[in-house]
């Protein structure tokens, strides 16, 4: 009896938090704290990037990146469900919802974390290719205009160089000048717009969750001059993960070899200046996508997973086999493709069985 009622007592409590009678800051209780990860669609790198300044170079195969979907707003039923589907993963919905963000928040950062791991892939790629490239930063660039009122003076991919006659040469700098104002005063930007430069006079807001403090009404990212015009369209995909599979689409277009030799090759990684590739989350589910043919494609053979999150995919369940590789860095990645382009099996590399 004192379990049927200690049941009862849980389920009680987890319909009220469903209901929004508890607050998730305050206690994170199934189901509506959570949320589920299941297999998002993967996608062909190549065809986000474009290249101007060089050749590129088609492939016979693909390099795919791959993505989690996210559904919210779980009801106890559908949370239920989720526990017993090997597909599915539930997770605090603090885990992609910090406390005191919302979902405008955590969009506008995985944006800046997409537009940041795009250069550090171009970066990479491009002195992987060759190229000679300086990685001193020349501005800060505008990624999105927040503000209706700065947006009649200042526009997206504007690269602000200066503030009040003192240079900035990254988005930190800006942030750092535009903090020693207040709401209501007035700056004076240097613009460098499509080779001009030109001066902008902006007045300051208030930050939104911190009415005191200056807000400059835009979102910036570091920018740097580049020895070719590399553009990634990545769409509404948004975080760091696909950094290192961008890299790899780069380094192929430049090479007239085939780097796939026909295979699809699919990954997840997020990749630094210096060629490290990082754990990133929702790998069972991104392995999962990848073995699943899509509509247009074939299913990934091969998986490149980050070293540090190999032995979450050990129980994965794919629908072709597929054969998953850790790797450390983008030259590890190319070395495993290469191998498997030419027929041997890349070290480490884990087997899995289709169900």
């Amino acid at each position: 009896m004192r379990r049927l009622l200690v049941a009862l007592l849980l389920v009680s409590l987890a319909t009220f938090v469903v209901r929004g009678g508890v607050p998730c800051e305050a206690l994170e209780l199934p189901p509506g704290c959570y949320i589920a990860l299941t297999p998002g669609p993967a996608e062909d790198a190549a065809g986000l990037v474009e290249i101007d300044g060089a050749a590129s170079y088609s492939s016979s195969g693909e390099l795919l990146l791959t993505t989690v979907a996210v559904e919210e707003d779980l009801g106890l039923d559908r949370w239920v469900r989720a526990l017993f589907n090997g597909h599915i993963d539930t997770v605090p919905r603090s885990v992609l919802f910090p406390p005191g963000s919302d979902r405008e928040d955590v969009t506008r950062q995985n944006t800046a974390l997409m537009v940041d791991s795009q250069l550090a892939a171009t970066v990479v790629a491009l002195r992987r290719a060759g190229y000679d490239v300086d990685t001193e930063f020349d501005g800060a660039r505008i990624e999105e205009v927040l503000s209706e009122a700065v947006g009649e003076v200042l526009d997206e991919g504007d690269v602000i160089v200066g503030v009040d006659g003192h240079p900035t040469t990254d988005g930190a700098a800006v942030a750092e000048a535009i903090s020693s104002y207040g709401p209501g005063e007035v700056v004076e930007l240097s613009v460098r717009r499509d080779g001009r430069d030109l001066t902008a006079e902006v007045t300051l807001g208030a930050a939104p969750e911190e009415p005191s403090r200056a807000f400059l009404g835009v979102m910036l990212t570091s920018h740097l001059d580049l020895p070719l015009d590399v553009a990634i369209d990545a769409g509404v995909i948004g975080g760091p993960s696909a950094g290192l599979m961008f890299a790899l689409s780069i380094v192929d277009l430049l090479d007239p070899a085939d780097l796939t030799g026909g295979a699809v090759v699919a990954g997840t990684g997020t990749l630094a200046s210096d060629g490290l590739v990082g754990a990133v989350g929702g790998v069972r589910q991104k392995v999962m996508g990848a073995s699943e043919p899509g509509p247009d494609r074939r299913p990934a053979s091969v998986f490149l997973v980050p070293a540090d999150n190999l032995d979450q995919v050990e129980d994965a369940a794919v629908a072709r086999d597929l054969l998953v590789v850790p790797v450390r860095t983008l030259d590890d990645a190319l070395e495993a493709v290469s191998e498997v382009r030419e027929g041997r099996r890349p070290a480490g590399a884990l087997a899995l069985a289709a169900d």
